[in-house]
């Protein structure tokens, strides 16, 4: 049985693993092979510690109850989760358990799509947050899924273990159909180095030139054949986390950057500061270690929004006189006029990282301000993420009925960044008329399609059915749109693990989409 009371977090667990196992070999404990500049042994790992269990969560289908609510069924019955922040560890029921325990690590991904890990945080000396030593994943065990449904009720199951009518988690098997020897998710959102080769490293601006499906396609090549731009298979890990480990469709109940829309005037002209001085009656409004741009344009698409300062962090606020409070930013000195504003921006890469726990977020209150982590992984930092394997294809079918098809290609190798003749068919999203184009709906239900599970319904609201938003056009627009997820920092309700955007041509970028790194772009069918 799980520990119910110990508070874990990822060092705590690989601290626990190290130590337990010290004296021992084979698949006990990951091993590094000095010749090779890899641990060569995490499929014996993964293997030698695999339990068992089966962990479910089981939710009421909408026409039944609108509840997002589910209850926590088998081995998932009566764990606990409890939100961190930077200054509270919450109790974890699930750290330490095989199929919920994740690493940092640093790892590349080879042209066949298999994964080499090259160190992870708590066991060596080699592990760096900050890209010196390549790459950062969230190293996970290799799980298997099943769905059970009934007319009122569908339950997600969740095991280490593949048992009979289970399914390999979406990514799991490589092209030739061999199993990866452990999963890697990009700890956080993309930035972009010299070469245009995607990066997963704490402490960067997310870079919206990879914020398209046909620059995840690009870009990622620049890195390897192996490498993807955000992937099916990644999505999935984020939602059924959510569903098992918090039993809820609602993101909300972690947070998200979705309601931090900010823009304030600067209130005292400076030279040479590392500053800016706004109203105080404004000042509480700014979160510390939220990321800001000053600039004369308020249009944060355009250079003149950053051309004072571009991408900064706040580390603090001063009280400046009666009226006014500085600002403290990071980086060099610049200088303001009363022309400048200051502008929120999505939160730069990292900022999740002194969270005392598995999953949280930064800080206790105004959870809609700022990015969560989740089994590692940092999430919703204020960008829509792109998809590199899907492509929405919006039809219409007649002056009051459109809808929007759904393709997903499996091998990244096969990617299209103009046509879905590569691509499989794998379901479509609820249809529209022409009192619902052109507009958020929410969401009822979903089905589970070829890995990907696909919103359904169109009736329930920001606190009913998946809670989360879906914006599409078929009626006005029809051709190739991108499927971009989560959700921008001034969306709001609409937002979240279950959201998409299929607005966007395929090549189309904005200051509010990102990318992420993926090690799952190559996969079997």
């Amino acid at each position: 049985m799980a520990n119910t009371q110990k508070l874990m977090t990822l060092a705590d667990t690989a601290n626990l693993i190290a130590k337990t196992h010290r004296n021992a070999s084979g698949g006990s404990r990951p091993e590094y092979d000095t010749g090779a500049g890899e641990y060569g042994n995490l499929k014996a790992y993964w293997d030698a510690h695999r339990d068992g269990r089966v962990y479910g969560a089981r939710f009421p289908k909408y026409t039944y109850s609108n509840t997002p609510t589910g209850v926590k069924t088998r081995d998932n019955a009566n764990l606990t989760i409890e939100i961190s922040t930077n200054t509270t560890a919450g109790r974890d029921d699930y750290a330490a358990l095989n199929a919920f325990k994740v690493f940092d690590v640093n790892a590349t991904v080879d042209t066949d799509g298999k994964p080499h890990v090259t160190a992870i945080s708590g066991l060596d000396d080699r592990y760096k947050a900050d890209g010196t030593n390549g790459d950062v994943f969230v190293m996970a065990c290799p799980c298997y899924y099943r769905v059970e449904e009934t007319d009122t009720h569908i339950e997600i199951l969740w095991s280490d273990t593949h048992y009979d009518g289970y399914t390999p988690q979406p990514g799991l098997l490589l092209p030739s159909g061999e199993e990866r020897a452990t999963m890697l998710y990009a700890k956080y959102a993309a930035d972009l180095d010299s070469s245009n080769r995607p990066v997963s490293a704490s402490g960067r601006e997310i870079d919206r030139e990879f914020g398209s499906q046909n620059r995840a396609i690009d870009y990622a090549k620049n890195k390897g054949a192996g490498y993807a731009g955000r992937c099916t298979g990644d999505d999935f890990y984020i939602q059924i986390m959510l569903l098992l480990k918090y039993a809820t469709k609602n993101s909300d109940v972690l947070g998200g950057c979705w309601f931090y829309s900010l823009q304030t005037p600067v209130t005292k002209a400076e030279t040479g500061a590392k500053r800016v001085i706004i109203a105080t009656s404004q000042a509480g409004n700014w979160e510390i270690g939220s990321t800001v741009n000053i600039g004369t344009d308020s249009e944060r698409n355009n250079t003149g929004n950053y051309s004072a300062a571009r991408a900064r962090t706040i580390l603090s606020k001063t009280t400046v006189d009666d009226t006014n409070t500085a600002l403290n930013l990071d980086g060099d000195p610049f200088d303001t006029t009363t022309d400048c504003k200051v502008s929120s921006m999505p939160w730069k890469t990292g900022a999740t990282d002194k969270i005392l726990g598995v999953d949280g977020r930064p800080l206790q209150n105004n959870p809609n301000h700022q990015p969560i982590r989740l089994q590692g992984i940092e999430l919703f930092n204020g960008i829509y993420e792109s998809s590199a394997d899907l492509i929405a294809n919006a039809v219409k079918d007649n002056d009051d009925a459109g809808r929007v098809e759904l393709y997903r290609v499996f091998d990244i190798a096969n990617a299209s960044k103009n046509s879905t003749s590569t691509y499989t068919k794998i379901g479509e999203f609820p249809a529209r008329t022409k009192a619902t184009n052109d507009s958020w709906r929410y969401c009822e239900d979903f089905t589970l399609s070829n890995g990907v599970f696909i919103p359904t319904g169109t009736a329930a609201t920001s606190t009913t059915g998946l809670c989360d938003g879906l914006y599409a056009t078929p009626l006005s627009s029809q051709g190739l749109r991108q499927v971009r997820r989560f959700g921008l920092l001034g969306s709001g309700s609409g937002c979240g693990a279950w959201a998409a955007d299929l607005y966007g041509d395929l090549g189309g970028r904005w200051w509010g989409v990102g990318g992420r790194l993926s090690a799952l772009g190559r996969t079997k069918a």
